[in-house]
């Protein structure tokens, strides 16, 4: 009797033991995950889909606009480089389940198309496509098209967008062309001495269109998508959300370089946590990151 007494004293001992140093140990640290969108290439630029995990409440969204493409060149005079896309993001409270919408905003090597931005779903508000850059006159330059916006959304609310770079406008007989502007709201750069680069998107009002140089001036911004650069070689307009960029004047001949489309504008929602954004950082397509811990 005693020594099974014994037997279970001991036991229990072992097992207070076991529990204690247990409880000891050093909790298991969260895994870091990530998952990134990129450009899916194609005439229409599809949504893709982040279904929230389980046991997630939270993200951190990171997205960048796609680059305008630059003008071309003429003689030694050459064309303006496309503006960057730009950058925006931060954290938000997500519920294990929801579906966000991820658009993801390209460049393009098309001047009569613009960067194709994301084309959300039905209800959830427009597009953000850049401007197409002027051209399509032989032996004229051509300007760049505007680069496409990229966003996410919860339904028809726009969390993060993030303002594709103007393109830049085409060099010519005497001068360069103008280089876009920067994704975020960036002006485009003025071509030779008269033709006007287009205004970039804001908050407020879409960019708008730069003046012409003896030819078609620069199509202000439609709501969220770009205005088209002027012929001959003006640039587009980035696409942005609210508001895209302004299209670049243009020339009707030789001799001046083409006018520059503006940036289109950034935008991150107001209950986020952390918001940033920064202006002209993404070369090429744009792209989606987002973070989350388990």
């Amino acid at each position: 009797m005693q020594k099974t007494r014994a037997k279970l004293a001991f036991g229990g001992a072992v097992g207070a033991a076991a529990l204690l140093l247990a409880a000891c140990q050093p909790a298991k640290p969260p895994t870091a995950v990530t998952v990134t969108y990129e450009c899916v290439p194609g005439a229409t630029q599809q949504s893709q889909f982040f279904a929230v995990p389980g046991g997630v409440t939270s993200v951190v969204i990171a997205a960048t606009g796609g680059q305008g493409q630059a003008g071309t060149d003429h003689n030694a005079n050459p064309g303006g480089t496309g503006g960057n896309g730009g950058l925006a993001g931060g954290a938000f409270a997500v519920t294990p389940g929801e579906v966000l919408a991820v658009n993801v905003g390209c460049t393009t090597s098309d001047s009569d198309t613009g960067g194709k931005g994301g084309e959300p779903l039905a209800g959830t508000g427009g597009s953000g496509r850049g401007g197409t850059g002027g051209g399509g006159i032989p032996f004229i330059p051509t300007g760049g098209a505007g680069g496409g916006a990229t966003d996410v959304r919860r339904g028809a609310t726009v969390l993060v967008a993030a303002g594709g770079g103007g393109g830049g406008g085409g060099g010519n007989t005497s001068d360069p062309g103008g280089a876009g502007g920067a994704g975020g709201g960036g002006a485009g750069g003025d071509g030779g001495s008269t033709c006007a680069g287009g205004g970039g998107g804001s908050q407020s009002a879409g960019g708008i269109g730069g003046e012409g140089c003896g030819g078609v001036e620069g199509q202000a911004a439609v709501g969220a998508s770009g205005g088209n650069g002027g012929n001959t070689n003006g640039g587009g307009g980035g696409g942005g959300f609210p508001f895209g960029g302004g299209g670049g004047g243009g020339v009707d001949d030789g001799g001046t370089g083409g006018a520059a489309g503006g940036g289109g504008a950034s935008f991150v929602h107001a209950p986020a946590v952390n918001p940033f954004a920064a202006p002209g950082v993404q070369t090429g397509n744009g792209r989606v990151v987002i973070s989350y811990s388990v």
